[in-house]
């Protein structure tokens, strides 16, 4: 950020700079501050494309994180009337709905143009696949996991978390654990707390027995 703030300071009509320092803010999780960076480049130039398309997705994931979600979905809208097809937005833009709960046929249909036209992009089939478990398509989820573990979905944490919850309730229960036990040695800094999940899900299939 330093470097950024520098740059600002001596270059105050160049607007690249609030990017790098709100990107930087961003992995520091520091989501408010990247939130005025994003915000002040965007309000530099709020008709161009470039600066839509460059500003608004990072704004619109950091709002979310910051429980922002109509603010988030805003932007996203603003960088999809410029590029339809931007995969990276319509997927963030409709794994974030599935979050919700709300509007699941809308992510169902936005994450499937992303898959359609990315097929083997690990990313973007487990937020299909989520999708379709939350509609009840477990089936179908799994055959998209499936898919999704040949290209690299093994070394995704929250991928394989995913996975073991579609298998989970279908009623494979080893093979959910297995794929439980792999996310926590995945996830170094145990950010998703698969132990405790495994665990709870242990208790609740002794429970159903």
């Amino acid at each position: 950020t330093e470097v950024a703030t520098i740059l600002l300071q001596r270059f105050p009509e160049h607007s690249e700079p609030l990017l790098i320092r709100g990107s930087a803010f961003r992995q520091m999780k520091q989501y408010e501050s990247a939130i005025e960076d994003y915000e002040e480049y965007v309000s530099r130039a709020p008709g161009d494309s470039t600066t839509i398309v460059n500003g608004y997705p990072s704004l619109g994931d950091m709002y979310f994180e910051c429980n922002q979600q109509q603010k988030a979905f805003s932007c996203y809208k603003k960088v999809l009337k410029v590029v339809p097809d931007n995969w990276l937005v319509l997927n963030n833009y409709a794994y974030y709905l599935s979050l919700t709960g709300k509007n699941l046929k809308t992510a169902k249909e936005m994450s499937g143009k992303c898959i359609k036209a990315n097929p083997d992009n690990p990313t973007y089939l487990d937020t299909y696949a989520w999708i379709l478990h939350l509609l009840g398509q477990d089936t179908e989820a799994k055959a998209i996991f499936k898919h999704a573990m040949l290209y690299g979905g093994k070394e995704e944490a929250p991928i394989l978390d995913h996975y073991a919850e579609v298998l989970f309730s279908l009623g494979e229960y080893d093979m959910a654990f297995i794929y439980w036990n792999h996310a926590k040695s995945v996830d170094k800094e145990g950010t998703l707390k698969i132990e405790e999940k495994i665990q709870a899900r242990k208790a609740e299939r002794n429970t159903a027995k």
